[in-house]
């Protein structure tokens, strides 16, 4: 078995290709959410509902959330949906797939006493000195490639909280859940971690709501029942034969790579092989998006605010108290919280998913991420955080707004695409000061804060707007700090001024760490 040798598009390619094959008499695959790309980036959930395909449009099903976040580790799926959509049978056909039987474990949570352990597939007991011990089993901790947690709001937290980590603790002992890539010393594939729970509402009165910790460790989707859109095309979708040996078969057939699932899967399914950075436009629009989407607008924009006037600036623009500022907060008012640190990592990746869902769709295989792959990322992850039982779909109104009013100050500031308007206006000053001096190059950052400071139409845009503005302003205040630093910086040819200011920046963040968040995202 020689991967390394091979080209990981197209291992890529023959992996996901196999798969759906493989199980395409087994799995229906239900629709979960239908993405169309145009001025603005459209976001519906489905429920299981088909849609006649349209020009610029991608339909996401289950089958390609589990598929591809394979390939993507911490990135973990919770499930909430009643009994008997096909939560359970649905994991248990891909991961029998991939997996075999022995390679992965479902593991059914149960409150009380004497419930189930999160950690069971991971330990062994012992007896010493007569007494038995549990310990950490470090064969099992490497034995599985896959785990299903079923009703996973019924077990204990604690240990489910471990699990999804990946690091495990009993008794003094650790265990690590990973698998070793073949041909990268000291590199692991983690855990692919699937779960699933029931909603918990007066239906289901024996289940609890996950806490917020739980959740915020996964990224949790409505499962669709598809059954009345299916119908009796689900009755030939069974689980028949030997699926893992079908579908490893096939795959060696069609990709002429050989060896057991533990030799091959840890190196088609290599996170690394994916980029992990996005690009100065993306970035942005998460920086001023997620004020506006997942808190108050108007607080976020008197917070950026207080920088402006802090540096002698007048806001020529506002957040209105009027009737659309209202409904937005009543949208939010479907929110259990807000953004978390960890909602940054899963926007990243959701975004790098569903890119690498549209590069399986078309044919390229590829995981590139744009802003329309960003701004359904911050939409389904905004709506997975509404309060159990509110519909799904309100809050993707929002995302589009923030999207609407972003395209429109990018247009207008006539940047290429892929750079962000605080990217745009550093770089070219930097190009002006390395002609002019530094004068002309605050000069020029002055000249761009300007443009953004005029009058807004909408709560969307002046929140985004007050974002970037603002941290124009900081950018402008550190340089004005570092005067001499940054003047010798520009007497640098090309590039260089840039890598110069760089090494500036990471010397002097520690002044403040509003310069850390203001500005790492422009001059890194």
């Amino acid at each position: 078995m020689a991967t390394e040798k091979k080209d990981h598009k197209e291992m890529r390619k023959h992996f996901v290709q196999t798969l759906y094959d493989t199980l395409d008499g087994v799995v229906s695959p239900t629709p979960y959410m239908e993405i169309t790309e145009g001025d603005n980036v459209d976001v519906k959930f489905l429920n299981g509902k088909g849609r006649l395909p349209s020009p610029n449009s991608t339909e996401v099903t289950v089958l390609d959330i589990d598929t591809a976040s394979m390939f993507f580790d911490d990135f973990h799926v919770l499930y909430e949906g009643v009994t008997g959509v096909g939560k359970t049978y649905t994991s248990d056909a891909l991961f029998n797939a991939v997996f075999g039987p022995d390679g992965h474990y479902t593991l059914r949570l149960s409150g009380g006493v004497l419930g189930s352990s999160a950690l069971e597939p991971f330990t062994k007991t012992t007896l010493e000195n007569g007494v038995p011990k549990t310990r950490i089993d470090q064969e099992k901790c490497s034995k599985y490639g896959a785990l299903f947690i079923d009703e996973i709001n019924r077990g204990d937290s604690q240990e489910v909280f471990q699990v999804v980590d990946g690091v495990v603790h009993v008794n003094g002992d650790t265990g690590y859940l990973r698998l070793p890539i073949p041909g990268k010393d000291g590199s692991y594939k983690g855990l692919a971690i699937l779960a699933a729970m029931n909603p918990a509402d007066a239906e289901h009165s024996a289940a609890l709501d996950l806490d917020i910790a739980g959740e915020n460790r996964f990224l949790k989707f409505k499962f669709p029942n598809g059954v009345a859109e299916a119908g009796s095309s689900q009755l030939e979708k069974t689980l028949a034969g030997d699926l893992h040996e079908q579908f490893w078969s096939e795959f060696a057939k069609r990709s002429g790579v050989k060896g057991s699932w533990k030799e091959v899967y840890p190196v088609i399914t290599d996170p690394e092989q994916f980029p992990s950075q996005l690009d100065g436009q993306t970035r942005e629009f998460i920086d001023a998006a997620l004020g506006y989407v997942g808190y108050d607008p108007k607080q976020t924009f008197e917070r950026n605010i207080e920088l402006l006037q802090q540096a002698g600036v007048t806001p020529n623009f506002s957040v209105r108290d009027d009737n659309n500022y209202r409904k937005i907060l009543d949208a939010q008012g479907k929110l259990k919280h807000g953004f978390v640190r960890r909602d940054l990592r899963k926007i990243r990746d959701l975004s790098r998913l569903l890119g690498f869902i549209k590069g399986v769709k078309d044919g390229s295989y590829d995981a590139s991420v744009g802003l329309n792959d960003v701004t359904a990322g911050i939409g389904v992850i905004l709506e997975s955080k509404t309060i159990t039982g509110t519909d799904y779909g309100s809050l993707m109104a929002l995302v589009n707004d923030a999207r609407s009013a972003y395209a429109d100050m990018h247009k207008g500031a006539g940047i290429p695409e892929g750079y962000g308007l605080r990217q745009a206006a550093w770089q070219g000053a930097i190009k002006v000061g390395q002609e002019h001096g530094f004068k002309e190059y605050l000069n020029f950052l002055q000249h761009n804060m300007s443009q953004l400071n005029t009058q807004a139409t909408s709560a969307a845009q002046a929140t985004m707007r007050s974002r970037v503005l603002a941290d124009l302003v900081v950018l402008d205040h550190f340089s004005r700090s570092y005067e001499g630093d940054i003047s010798s910086a520009l007497k640098e040819r090309g590039p260089e001024a840039i890598k110069a200011f760089g090494e500036i920046y990471q010397s002097k963040k520690g002044q403040s760490s509003i310069y850390e968040h203001r500005l790492g995202s422009i001059v890194r």
